[in-house]
């Protein structure tokens, strides 16, 4: 095999151009004149090392089967062509990109490290240590700046700690740039600093939180290969390691780190841009961050920020198993996509290294989560294609700006010694006097937990002392909860508490019980309900079908199910197994249902689902008010295999409330990977609202004893004089009882309807 990097000579062009303005030593520049920047599809490994004999340069992460970006020299193009490999350009000519980039950065007016248009644009590493020492010396009561090693050609590698007063506080480290190339990973953790520091004295969430954990930033893990970057080769990803008995210098730091060191999405030779070198931590670079996280026990999060494809990664990567918190991941996954998404509204998926991209061993994210037990997480960084690893500078701000609420909530979800979650999710509504139990699952931190600490406080209404309540133990740190039966149309406020081995108290909401989770008993409106018993004439596309399962397929994600969730049918997706690969999307389409009465509608239902990443198959949940306009609810954003059937549950509120014509859609698309899941499975649909004016009710029965008479004089007085002395004596029954004329309100307008229904 030729390697991807060192053939690379073999079609470039180099020439020695002079860059003082921007070279830190004398280098050579290496030209991509005429090179193309390719998304390939390859449907084997074997096409992939054929790539790889063409001398085309890695742009992605990883390489699997699937969607890939290379750099191909234009001497290639024609030997791909030949391949029956498909595949789309993205860049026709990648050194006019890097020419324009140069151009720009030769010509910009140099600013101050303090100068507000700082971040307008990518800066050297000498600029970037500038602005470190002017943060210290702007802040040195927040700001320590700290030289935690040296490059293998002796470059500084820096680590700036921002905190308030006091010690011993939970820590969260932000690094960047242990590829050379991917510049705006830099910029993002930089922008971080700066906004914890210069914000401290204006932002008081800032400063709670800053006074609460100590923030390290180490914005250039790769300082020399960082630098190389900059004055001889734009797309150099290594470090600058002279490689013995080869030509080819460079070791991936990303590939480079202990845990699977060696494995898969790795490479063992010494001129592959993936190459992990002789052995784990073989580099100065990663041994310092190694040593230093070892000597830095309170760090409890990390992100290490690359770039490009806008993802949100997390453990594992050198397997397909999953960590032991992988609900966890996956919930503090989709929080930084929710906040990120609601700053400039791009998407970044999230999920697991090694089926939300390809299979890469040797990464600080698994090291860190697998030796330290720290929460660590890959953050991919814009874009997804064309400009690549080029990204303009119009974007580093907007990038930095949308990154900002995700690491902020991270580090504020780091400050908690213990974290309080609900898998299952807790309940939008409750069944009327029906008792209903929550998973609660318990994740140690920072501390140990107490087992016999978890309880739960509840009361109905909003005034009265809460009832204190222990949690039974299930399995680990799981725990059941209890909510109490709830009379119809009461709300139910409650909190979590759970104690540390130390006495530290966390609570869930934090706030309580100032802040409070609630719901209301109510009963249920029912829209539409499809229990697949019968067919019910769905509209379908391809290989969707109404009937049962047969269990069968499974090749890769899993087997069919045998029967419905509820009965012997379902709607799935090809009902013998496997779906078949190269497909468009394919809809399964609901009847119109009439949603015009109805305010606050969710959808439900149970599916059992395998599809691979969204780079491949595509899963939808869509609803529709006009006929028209389809509204995606849900999409897989990671490999899914279900091995059960699981409740899902939406609010379409938005697009259905109010609307006569309503329709489902889910859809089902696979590209042609090579690999075959058993898709889509759907049973007990149902739409429905929940609705607290449902309650039974007959006015004037105080009491509850189901006869209006001279026994309800007296509760009534006492709903006269107000909401929550009523309910303290009658804690079962409806104080709206009282409300005799049906205005809304319990007053003395009440008195004269009141006595009229003594009297019948």
């Amino acid at each position: 095999m030729l390697a991807r990097l060192g053939t690379l000579c073999l079609f470039t062009i180099v020439t020695l151009v002079s860059c003082p303005c921007l070279a830190d030593d004398e280098a050579p520049l290496v030209s991509y004149e005429n090179h193309k920047v390719v998304r390939a599809y390859p449907r084997s490994w074997e096409q992939i090392e054929q790539i790889h004999d063409l001398g085309a340069l890695l742009l992605t992460d990883s390489e699997g089967i699937g969607p890939v970006d290379y750099v191909f020299p234009p001497e290639a193009m024609a030997a791909l062509d030949a391949m029956d490999i498909r595949y789309e350009v993205l860049n026709d000519n990648l050194q006019e990109t890097i020419d324009a980039e140069r151009k720009r950065l030769e010509n910009i007016q140099r600013v101050g490290p303090r100068d507000p248009t700082w971040f307008q644009d990518y800066k050297t590493y000498d600029q970037i240590v500038a602005k470190l020492n002017a943060m210290v010396n702007d802040r040195p009561d927040l700001c320590t700046l700290i030289d935690i090693g040296d490059s293998i050609e002796g470059r500084d590698i820096w680590a700036l700690h921002i905190t308030g007063p006091g010690s011993d506080k939970p820590a969260v480290l932000f690094n960047g740039v242990q590829h050379a190339r991917e510049w705006i990973a830099v910029m993002v953790p930089m922008y971080i600093a700066d906004r914890l520091v210069y914000q401290y004295n204006f932002n008081p969430a800032i400063q709670s939180l800053v006074d609460r954990v100590e923030f390290i930033i180490v914005p250039v893990v790769n300082p020399d290969g960082y630098v190389y970057s900059w004055t001889s080769n734009r797309l150099w990803r290594k470090n600058r390691r002279d490689n013995p008995g080869t030509s080819c210098d460079g070791v991936d730091l990303n590939r480079n780190w202990g845990a699977g060191w060696g494995g898969s999405g790795s490479s063992g030779d010494p001129c592959d841009n993936l190459y992990r070198g002789p052995s784990a931590f073989s580099e100065p670079e990663t041994q310092t961050l190694r040593d230093y996280f070892i000597a830095n026990p309170r760090v409890v999060s990390n992100i290490d920020f690359h770039s490009y494809s806008q993802l949100i990664l997390s453990p594992f990567g050198y397997t397909s198993t999953l960590p032991a918190d992988n609900d966890l991941f996956l919930e503090l996954g989709e929080a930084m996509h929710d906040l990120i998404l609601g700053v400039h509204g791009v998407q970044y998926d999230w999920g697991p290294i090694y089926s939300t991209i390809y299979p890469a061993s040797g990464g600080s994210v698994d090291w860190c989560y697998e030796d330290q037990g720290v929460f660590s997480f890959t953050i991919e960084l814009r874009d997804t294609g064309y400009y690549g690893f080029e990204l303009p500078p119009e974007q580093i701000i907007p990038n930095c700006e949308e990154i900002l609420p995700a690491a902020l909530h991270l580090a504020e979800w780091s400050s908690n010694p213990l974290f309080i979650n609900f898998p299952n999710g807790l309940p939008s509504r409750l069944d009327p006097g029906v008792p209903e139990t929550v998973l609660v699952r318990i994740s140690e931190i920072g501390a140990t937990l107490d087992p016999t600490s978890p309880r739960i406080y509840t009361r109905i209404g909003d005034t009265g002392n809460f009832t204190e309540t222990p949690l039974t133990p299930l399995v680990n740190t799981d725990y059941q909860a209890t909510l109490p039966a709830t009379p119809c149309g009461r709300t139910l406020e409650y909190y979590f508490a759970v104690d540390t081995t130390g006495g530290q108290t966390v609570l869930s909401p934090a706030d309580a019980p100032a802040i409070l989770h609630e719901v209301t008993a109510a009963p249920i409106v029912l829209a539409y309900d499809v229990d697949m018993s019968q067919n019910p004439g769905w509209t379908t596309q391809g290989l969707w079908a109404w009937g049962q399962p047969t269990g069968g397929g499974g090749e890769y994600g899993g087997p069919d199910p045998s029967s419905g969730h509820t009965g012997q049918n379902v709607y799935g997706y090809n009902l013998y197994g496997d779906y078949e690969n190269q497909l468009p999307e394919r809809h399964l389409t609901s009847t119109t249902f009439d949603c015009s009465n109805v305010t606050g509608v969710t959808l439900s239902f149970w599916r059992w689902l395998g599809v691979e990443q969204p780079a491949y198959d595509h899963a939808y949940v869509r609803v529709c008010n006009n006929g028209l306009t389809w509204n995606t609810i849900w999409q897989n954003t990671s490999e899914i295999t279900d091995n059960q059937w699981v409740y899902q549950e939406f609010d379409i509120s938005a697009y259905a409330d109010g609307q006569s014509a309503v329709q489902l859609r889910w859809t089902m698309g696979s590209t042609d990977s090579g690999w075959r899941y058993c898709g889509w499975n759907i049973d007990d649909v149902q739409v429905w609202a929940a609705d607290p004016n449902g309650c039974p009710q007959l006015l004037g029965d105080l009491d509850c004893d189901g006869d209006v008479d001279f026994d309800d004089i007296n509760p009534f007085v006492l709903a006269l004089a107000g909401e929550a002395g009523y309910y303290a004596e009658h804690p079962d029954c409806n104080w709206l009882n009282a409300d005799c004329d049906e205005d809304g309100d319990v007053d003395f307008d009440d008195i004269n309807p009141f006595v009229d229904l003594i009297g019948q």
